[in-house]
């Protein structure tokens, strides 16, 4: 089966293509793999870094929950992601929702900061959708039988007004990690 992964970066790679991003979209298209220069840290060094990645992993489950049912108006999701990321998983599953599409299951995340300052944090992920997958919303089965897999990603935190949001999100193919 196809993850779900698969299908929101090609909604990303959309927007991406439309000018919806209002970033640099060859930065938005590319992920450097780490060098010694852009070093992993195990854990956060630091307050804010350990706040943006815990609104990482709730920007993650917001989304495995809102695709359960294809809820694109949930608002659990603008609690954690904001900017392209939020566009980012607010048509996905509007697509999924008129396809009707449900994912089950939910990605296997383990995020690791790469750069932090009290403003901003960027973290890595190699993000496994294999056992979040695609099914009919009416039948309950499977949409195909092709697997998801690893795909190398990566996410800029932000502090708002109202807390740490992942403001980008990119994430490339299966197999890129």
């Amino acid at each position: 089966m196809r993850g779900t992964i698969a299908a929101i970066g090609l909604a990303v790679l959309a927007m991406i293509t439309a000018g919806c991003d209002s970033g640099d979209s060859s930065a938005a298209q590319k992920t450097t793999p780490p060098t010694a220069a852009t070093p992993f840290s195990p854990a956060p060094t630091s307050t804010w870094a350990a706040e943006a990645l815990t609104a990482y992993r709730n920007m993650w489950a917001a989304v495995a929950r809102a695709q359960l049912t294809s809820d694109y108006q949930s608002p659990d999701i603008p609690r954690y992601a904001a900017d392209q990321a939020l566009g980012y998983f607010v048509v996905t599953t509007k697509d999924n929702h008129s396809k009707g599409i449900v994912s089950k299951g939910e990605p296997i995340i383990a995020p690791r900061v790469t750069r932090e300052t009290t403003e901003s944090v960027t973290v890595a992920d190699c993000v496994d959708d294999s056992t979040w997958l695609n099914y009919s919303a009416t039948t309950g089965k499977p949409i195909d039988d092709v697997p998801g897999g690893h795909h190398r990603g990566e996410a800029v935190v932000t502090k708002s007004p109202d807390g740490w949001k992942v403001t980008h999100l990119t994430l490339e193919g299966v197999g890129t990690c």
